[in-house]
């Protein structure tokens, strides 16, 4: 590529990100400020998660996990493990509150700041909370972080999404594996290429014992692979997928678990797709804890705005604060979109999640007065996530 056209992409690239600056209401001025900010942090989370996934994990949070977890009182059911991204609590708190009661559930703060992680304790102080040790500003890849659940978790376990919403009382307890399934989905995708359904990670449960006897017996774990060992390329060719395929046919990589799956399902292991009763299925938001604030689209915006005045918490509003600075409410990030920006269309499904959690008592977040039990738990699922 010449040097024109290098300079011509690099350009393309500033505006592309100095587009949903002004959009929000930034001066052009702010916003050529906030550009190095976003594009150092961006560098620096790029550089700190390999580190944390490499070094840290088994260096400083195996060990500590396993105790953990074995340290872990015994409870009725199998225990669903929510991660705690930074800058999610108004995410995270209604989601909680739909489950609290109706599962053991365990929080692992990856990345969450202290007073987010103190925040929780004081409101929800019999919840047990592990926090990963990481570099600052940063967290652990997902599939690390699920790698490190299956390699020294004790039984079966499942992981909920903090934006994921699931309003059905009774879906954790059919979450539990049988003794062929690896896995237990809510949220499922197709390969075209293999056909294949293949589950999503949002609300997902494991059989941890053969997933760990697999993921040492090749020498590979849960996270992204550009080209995975020979052995699970192997594994991928017998399930149709060559080795420029991938279970998502939009990527050149594989993404978080696809490599495991691959190789748990020519072991012979099955993946059940749990059914959600009509009328009933579970909400997932998505891309709220990924990428850059300083670069979030005005419909991102407009949600975190909406689920911030849902809790109407007055720490919460004031700490994150700048995440959506300069924009002052909901109202005033809609005034600013596009109604004809096909991203906007999913509106009427937010409307309708936040109306959910208003009836169930899901917004207040944990003060005194909320009241779970009056969910009714009728709802449609995001056709994607939003980012």
């Amino acid at each position: 590529m010449g040097l024109t056209s290098r300079l011509r992409v690099n350009l393309g690239n500033v505006r592309a990100a100095l587009r949903p600056m002004r959009e929000r209401g930034l001066g052009l001025r702010a916003a050529l400020v906030w550009l190095p900010l976003a594009m150092a942090l961006r560098a620096w989370r790029a550089l700190a998660g390999p580190l944390n996934a490499r070094l840290l994990k088994p260096w400083f949070n195996a060990a500590r996990f396993a105790a953990f977890q074995q340290a872990l009182r015994p409870a009725a059911g199998m225990p669903l493990y929510v991660i705690v991204m930074p800058h999610t609590l108004h995410f995270l708190l209604p989601c909680l509150a739909l489950l609290h009661g109706r599962a053991p559930l365990v929080l692992v703060a990856n990345g969450a700041r202290r007073w987010e992680r103190a925040m929780l304790r004081r409101r929800l102080p019999e919840l047990p909370m592990f926090t990963l040790r990481t570099l600052p500003l940063s967290s652990l890849p997902h599939g690390d972080a699920i790698s490190l659940m299956i390699d020294h978790h004790r039984g079966d376990f499942g992981i909920v999404d903090h934006d994921a919403y699931i309003f059905d009382a009774t879906l954790p307890g059919r979450l539990q594996p049988a003794a062929d399934e690896c896995m237990v989905a809510v949220f499922a995708q197709s390969s075209q290429r293999a056909g294949i359904a293949y589950p999503l990670t949002h609300v997902l449960a494991f059989q941890a014992e053969p997933l760990r006897r697999l993921m040492h017996a090749h020498g590979i774990d849960a996270r992204s692979y550009r080209q995975p060992p020979a052995a699970a390329a192997a594994a991928l060719r017998r399930i149709g997928l060559g080795r420029d395929d991938h279970f998502k046919d939009y990527q050149t990589f594989h993404d978080t678990l696809h490599v495991l799956l691959a190789v748990a399902l020519v072991d012979g292991l099955k993946v059940r797709f749990e059914p959600q009763p009509e009328g009933q299925p579970v909400f997932h938001v998505g891309g709220t804890s990924i990428g850059s604030h300083h670069t979030k689209n005005l419909l991102a915006l407009h949600i975190h705005l909406r689920f911030l005045e849902l809790l109407d918490d007055p720490e919460l509003r004031k700490r994150y604060a700048f995440l959506t600075y300069p924009l002052r409410g909901a109202v005033e990030a809609l005034g600013r979109g596009n109604p004809m920006d096909a991203a906007w269309q999913t509106l009427p499904v937010v409307d309708d999640l936040l109306a959910r959690l208003r009836a169930a008592g899901a917004g207040h977040g944990f003060r005194a007065g909320w009241d779970i039990t009056r969910s009714t738990a009728i709802s449609a699922p995001f056709p994607q996530p939003i980012d």
